[in-house]
């Protein structure tokens, strides 16, 4: 499953020609990757899904500081990272869904949520992630607040102007739309009640 899940997410940001923001010869081998959510139709075809990494210990660890590259907003994502790292930062990367899947909208809507259950599953109180303007809102449905401290860059590039988010644990819920809600806790419940928080751990594990 999971070489499907990072095959699809090549060949989704290929087809729009950002292939390199994959990273995906060092990140294949899934070693880089703590977890990661597919999404996956009743044929048993992955259309979809996200990965994480960390929790980091060190502000290097964090993808967004190499593809922030020393531009402007460097030092203020350096001092934030740094200054959440006690109470753990996992980072969320190469969200993708299938261009034709059946129930697009709605496959979009459950990976944004997947990042709220992702702080649950890591313990962690935050989690960041780069994110296209275009993209923004979407991930702000999920309790995503955009960093207005740390400037935008054109990342991967100039055809885009990507923003960091932040998650945080404790008051994901004011921030998140009412219409997720339900589901958001409803799939919690699920996750605590069920064994689908065993994957927890290595893609290859999983």
């Amino acid at each position: 499953m999971w070489s499907a899940y990072i095959d699809g997410a090549r060949q989704s940001y290929r087809s729009h020609g950002v292939e390199a923001a994959i990273d995906y010869d060092h990140v294949r081998d899934g070693a880089t990757t703590s977890l990661f959510v597919a999404a996956i139709e009743p044929d048993g075809t992955v259309v979809g899904g996200l990965r994480v990494q960390g929790p980091y210990t060190q502000v290097d660890q964090a993808s967004v500081v190499r593809e922030w590259g020393g531009r402007p907003g460097t030092a203020e994502l350096r001092r934030q990272i740094t200054a959440r790292l006690d109470e753990g930062v996992i980072e969320i990367k190469a969200v993708w869904v299938q261009q034709h899947a059946p129930r697009h909208r709605e496959l979009t809507a459950a990976l944004a949520r997947a990042f709220v259950h992702a702080l649950n599953l890591l313990d962690v109180r935050y989690a960041l992630c780069a994110a296209a303007s275009h993209a923004v809102p979407r991930w702000e449905s999920s309790g995503g607040v955009v960093s207005t401290e740390v400037a935008p860059v054109a990342y991967p590039d100039d055809r885009y102007r990507t923003l960091l988010l932040w998650w945080d644990k404790r008051t994901v819920l004011q921030h998140i739309s009412h219409e997720l809600i339900p589901a958001i806790l409803d799939e919690a419940r699920q996750l605590v009640d069920s064994s689908i928080s065993a994957p927890v751990g290595s893609p290859s594990a999983a």
